[in-house]
């Protein structure tokens, strides 16, 4: 009796832990200068040395930038990536195969694992990859209405880092930032993320570098040629409207609030120290001025001397030339 009963425990146990967050991901706790901060990394599940347990975690810039926490792994941070927001604790990830990690595409069911501000028990975050961000690595997932009935509420302080998993619990992203935006068809409601197979490869140097405006160099302009003619009746006539428009692309989310880790107080403002006996600024001295040249003296009793030819070097536009040189071909 007494062994049917613990089995039924054990049952009851398991079943009840079946939704519960995934032991990849670990909550981590930082203290320190009168603030306290939450966050999460995720485990990558890489095997050791010759087979032999789990190496390296993988999370977000902005959680493992707070040091060494208090709470949650103690491994160093071996990359990272302010403006991606990538880390890697652990592990050096030239030893990561970007292949091993599934790449998010539109559609694909997910599952956000991770810890809020304060919680020790996790939560599960239900959600769908909604695009790809115009800035890489970044990608858009659309968080869904739990099970039981609570609505789509975001990722909250503590999320980031948190753990993306597919259908089949294979990793696929960490969080970065919340996002929300009326947009029609969907729950108003993102979480902004990174993959895990972008990150690698970034940190590997092969990955795409951050969008930017291209800057392409325009010809040299001559405003003292005209431009050529044009011919309006031999231009090719406007493109003629699509009958049957396919759908609307979809787009980001307008409104972006970055995740940052859960804080208790705001942080101090610092102030720069005033500077007191500052030496005055002594403005350099200028030079002085040059005298103007003086004709020389002529007498009635001498007679004009004979006019000196000597060869004159035009000057650009703008240069010095000495006073007393007169000539028609300086500018």
């Amino acid at each position: 009796m007494t062994r049917s009963i613990a089995a039924l425990t054990l049952i009851l146990a398991v079943s009840a832990c079946s939704e519960s967050v995934s032991p990849r991901a670990e909550r981590v706790f930082y203290r320190g200068g009168g603030e306290a901060s939450w966050g999460t990394v995720c485990k990558l599940n890489r095997r050791g040395f010759l087979g032999m347990g789990e190496r390296g975690y993988i999370s977000v810039a902005h959680v493992t930038g707070n040091g060494t926490p208090l709470v949650g792994p103690k491994d160093a941070v071996t990359a990272s990536d302010a403006l991606s927001d990538w880390s890697f604790l652990g592990i050096d990830p030239m030893r990561l195969d970007a292949q091993d990690y599934p790449e998010p595409h539109a559609g694909m069911a997910l599952n956000i694992h991770g810890f809020p501000a304060r919680d020790r028990d996790g939560e599960v975050v239900p959600g769908v990859a909604y695009l790809d961000d115009p800035e890489p690595p970044f990608w858009w997932i659309e968080l869904q209405d739990s099970d039981d009935g609570i609505a789509a509420e975001g990722v909250i302080g503590g999320f980031s880092g948190s753990c993306v998993f597919d259908e089949a619990g294979a990793l696929v992203a960490v969080v970065h930032a919340n996002g929300f935006s009326a947009i029609g068809g969907t729950t108003n409601t993102f979480a902004k993320v990174v993959p895990v197979r972008e990150a690698i490869l970034q940190a590997q140097h092969r990955g795409d570098p951050v969008a930017s405006t291209p800057v392409i160099a325009s010809a040299p302009t001559h405003p003292e040629i005209a431009p050529p003619p044009t011919y309006p009746e031999f231009a090719p006539p406007p493109p003629a409207p699509d009958p049957a428009p396919g759908p609307t692309a979809p787009v980001p989310p307008l409104y972006v609030e970055v995740a940052p880790t859960y804080l208790d107080t705001a942080p101090a403002i610092v102030l720069p120290p005033a500077t007191q006996g500052a030496a005055p600024v002594i403005a350099p001295p200028s030079p002085p001025a040059s005298a103007p040249v003086q004709p020389e003296p002529t007498w009635a009793s001498t007679p004009p001397a004979p006019p000196a030819f000597r060869q004159i070097i035009p000057t650009p536009r703008g240069a010095y030339r000495p006073r007393g040189i007169a000539c028609a071909d300086c500018i």
